[in-house]
């Protein structure tokens, strides 16, 4: 009975000794038949920044403040063109209405105001529909600018990742809703700001600047009408 007994207990102190070894053998292989997991690489990019000091960034900003100004200046010309029909219009309403003058001269007068009346208003529709065309075509000069310099950003920094053995690039401008910077930490051999800075503005000569595009000239002012006393 007693060498049944500390035969039971073998077993069991037997198995309690195996059962260990055998995980820890099935874990090893299981290890060993996994291929090694590459580390990730993350660099980090300040955008915002490296678009504001491309030196392209400034050229692209003058050349769109240079067209606005050249659509401004013939926007103020149609208005102005605009006011005195306004105003021709006007005067010859008065002198429509002016009993001193003859039956025939007050109808001239008011064909005069008839004429003067459309074509102020045929006037404000086409202040309205340059104004409009214009707005669009700023959004899409400034938009087409803006795409043109990020792309040749994004290719740097692209090109640069790819050669330094980076995986992903971040970028750390901006502000969160908490009002935190989107990257909290980061080492600072993993900032490529000044490194691509450098390289975009490399290429800097001394480029000549783009005209803005000049508008239509504007149809000639129309004459004022002198009422007659």
């Amino acid at each position: 009975m007693m060498s049944a007994g500390r035969g039971l207990r073998l077993r069991s102190l037997t198995g309690t000794l195996l059962l260990p070894l055998l995980l820890l053998f099935s874990a090893s292989a299981v290890s060993a038949a996994t291929p090694a997991v590459k580390a990730q690489r993350i660099a980090v990019v300040n955008l915002e920044r490296v678009f504001r000091e491309f030196y392209k960034s400034a050229i692209a900003e003058d050349a769109i403040k240079r067209q606005a100004e050249a659509y401004r200046s013939y926007l103020l010309e149609l208005n102005t063109q605009q006011q005195a029909l306004s105003r021709a219009a006007q005067l010859a309403n008065v002198n429509a209405r002016n009993l001193a003058l003859s039956e025939e001269e007050r109808g001239k007068y008011a064909a005069e105001a008839e004429t003067k009346t459309r074509e102020a208003k045929e006037k404000a529709a086409e202040i309205e529909l340059y104004a409009t065309e214009r707005s669009q075509a700023m959004r899409e000069l400034e938009e087409r600018k803006r795409a043109e310099i990020m792309d040749e950003i994004l290719r740097e920094i692209n090109s640069r990742a790819m050669a330094e053995g980076y995986d992903f690039v971040l970028d750390c401008s901006g502000r969160t809703l908490n009002d935190q910077p989107p990257v909290l930490r980061f080492p600072a051999d993993d900032d490529l700001t000044e490194a691509v800075i450098k390289k975009l503005n490399s290429t800097r000569t001394s480029p000549a600047e783009e005209p803005a595009a000049k508008p239509a000239a504007p149809a000639a002012a129309p004459e004022s009408a002198n009422p007659q006393p």
